[in-house]
């Protein structure tokens, strides 16, 4: 009777580590469905799903109406005319937060575009770009601390206004290391900085001149003009982002983008917002003309 059980228990033992053995590992079982990439949605739903940012004259909204419009909302908009894509507008966010937007797959695209800064270029991909954006320093109109001394900025005693995860934030870091920066949240849109600077929560901000000409369109008895004498003290180029890794949709983007600056379409684009010629920083076209000489 022994035996009998020894050799049940035996049988049994050797049962259970079969199935230990033999019990597929999660390298070597069935694989996980893959997941959709943004590009694969797309193309799947024939829609780009938009995020955007409030930056005049690049992306606005009507605040009676809701209507959007902007140079980059223009040329979104004809992206998806040449793509044959449907663009939907579906939420506004902020210049540090739209990258985890975009990873959480809320949606597909920053379509107000963006500064291509190499901090947040680890955390998104970056089209080729639709035009260049130049920096200045800002102050409030009766500041004269800075004037022809732009250095005095960078001193302990000074307060930068910042976004954080923003290009605000990459340019004081670099251009004015030693001051004090006062940090808004990555939800907030960079008016919120101009507007930190003017109620003296912070000394100065490095934005464009469009930002501040529609801050003080609005704001006439409180405006803010560029520190006199000050160079400019960066240059970056505006695109469009995507979730980092999504190269397809990006290349997608990017190829349609190159066929609208060729056909005149973003020019045209441009020229209908830029209030003054020439303040926006156009891409030179990649090919030398043979008739005209040089390249255009």
């Amino acid at each position: 009777m022994s035996n009998k059980i020894a050799w049940v228990a035996l049988l049994v033992a050797a049962v259970a580590l079969a199935i230990v053995l033999l019990r597929p590992s999660p390298a070597t079982g069935v694989p996980e469905a893959k997941k959709e990439t943004a590009f694969e949605r797309v193309m799947r739903t024939r829609t780009i799903r938009c995020a955007y940012a409030m930056w005049p004259p690049y992306a606005m909204s009507d605040p009676n109406t809701g209507a959007k419009s902007g140079i980059n909302h223009e040329i979104m908009e004809a992206i998806g005319k040449v793509a044959n894509l449907k663009i939907e507008w579906l939420e506004e966010v902020g210049f540090g937060s739209f990258p985890e937007q975009l990873r959480n797959g809320k949606e597909d695209v920053l379509c107000s575009g963006a500064w291509m800064g190499a901090p947040r270029g680890q955390r998104v991909e970056y089209t080729s770009p639709i035009e260049y954006s130049v920096l200045y320093a800002y102050v409030r109109e009766d500041d004269s601390r800075f004037d022809s001394k732009l250095e005095a900025l960078n001193d302990e005693s000074a307060t930068i206004a910042v976004i954080d995860g923003g290009t605000t934030k990459t340019a004081a870091d670099a251009v004015f290391p030693r001051a004090k920066q006062y940090a808004l949240p990555g939800e907030v849109d960079t008016s919120q900085a101009v507007l930190a600077v003017a109620k003296g929560k912070s000394d100065a901000v490095i934005v464009d001149d469009f930002l501040i000409s529609d801050y003080n369109a609005r704001n006439p008895s409180n405006k803010l003009r560029r520190v006199a004498g000050a160079p400019p003290l960066r240059t970056f180029g505006v695109a469009y982002a995507v979730a980092k890794g999504e190269w397809e949709l990006r290349d997608l983007l990017s190829v349609a983008l190159s066929e609208l600056q060729l056909n005149g379409t973003v020019e045209r684009i441009i020229k209908k917002y830029e209030t003054t010629p020439g303040s926006i920083l156009r891409v030179a076209k990649p090919y030398a003309d043979p008739v005209h000489g040089g390249n255009p």
